[in-house]
C-alpha cells in the first residue's frame, strides 16, 4: 500500500477512534490495533499522539473543505456559488458523524474567534474561497461588495457561529431555520425591491 493511502487510512481510523473515546482516553495502541499494526509503525507517521490528533483533525478539515470546493465548482453564477458553498459547508457535518463528534468533544478546534483558531491556515483558505466568489460577483455586477476581504471574513464568522450552534453545541432544529433566514437576508437583503 502506498504511503499516501496508508496515511489516509490512518487518519480515517484515528478520526473514528478519537471520536469514540476522545483525545485523552485514546491511545496510540488503540489506533494501531484498529489498523492491525504494531504501535511502533504508527510512529513512522506521527511522533506522538498530539501530532497524530492535530494531523487527523487537519485532514478532516481539508476533506470538508474539498467537498465544498467540489460542490462550488459545479456552478457558474456567483450568487448560486454562494448558495451552494453555504449549504454544502453547513450540511457537511450532518454526514460526518466522527468529525462532528470530535468537534463536540473539543470545541476549541473550530472557535468563534479567529485569534484562537488552531487551524487558521485552513480556515483562511475558506475565507479566500468566499472572497473570490464575492469579487467575481462584484465584477459581474450581480453583487455589491465594497470590501471583499472584510465581507468574506464577516460571512465566515457568521458561518462558524451557525456550525457552533448546530453541531458543536447543538441548539436544535430552530437553528437550521435561522440559517436559511440568514442566507436569504445576506443574499436578498432587507430592502423591498
Amino acid at each position: 500500500m502506498k504511503r499516501e493511502q496508508k496515511q489516509e487510512e490512518l487518519y480515517r481510523t484515528a478520526l473514528t477512534i478519537f471520536a469514540e473515546y476522545g483525545y485523552k482516553k485514546t491511545t496510540i495502541e488503540d489506533i494501531a490495533s484498529a489498523m492491525g499494526l504494531a504501535k511502533g509503525t504508527l510512529y513512522l507517521y506521527a511522533k506522538n499522539k498530539l501530532e497524530l490528533y492535530r494531523d487527523t483533525v487537519a485532514w478532516a478539515f481539508n476533506r470538508w473543505q474539498n467537498r465544498v470546493k467540489e460542490a462550488v465548482i459545479q456552478v457558474s453564477d456567483p450568487v448560486e456559488k454562494l448558495m451552494v458553498l453555504s449549504h454544502s459547508a453547513y450540511e457537511y457535518l450532518s454526514g460526518d458523524r466522527a468529525f462532528r463528534k470530535i468537534l463536540e468533544r473539543d470545541p476549541d478546534l473550530f472557535p468563534l474567534f479567529e485569534s484562537k483558531d488552531p487551524f487558521s491556515d485552513i480556515n483562511m483558505e475558506s475565507v479566500s474561497m468566499i472572497k473570490a466568489i464575492l469579487i467575481e460577483g462584484a465584477e459581474s455586477g450581480v453583487l455589491h461588495v465594497p470590501d471583499p476581504e472584510q465581507a468574506a471574513r464577516c460571512l465566515f464568522s457568521i458561518y462558524v457561529m451557525f456550525i457552533q450552534k448546530t453541531y458543536v453545541v447543538p441548539e436544535g432544529e430552530p437553528v437550521k431555520s435561522m440559517f436559511e433566514t440568514a442566507i436569504n437576508l445576506l443574499l436578498r437583503g432587507l430592502r423591498a425591491h
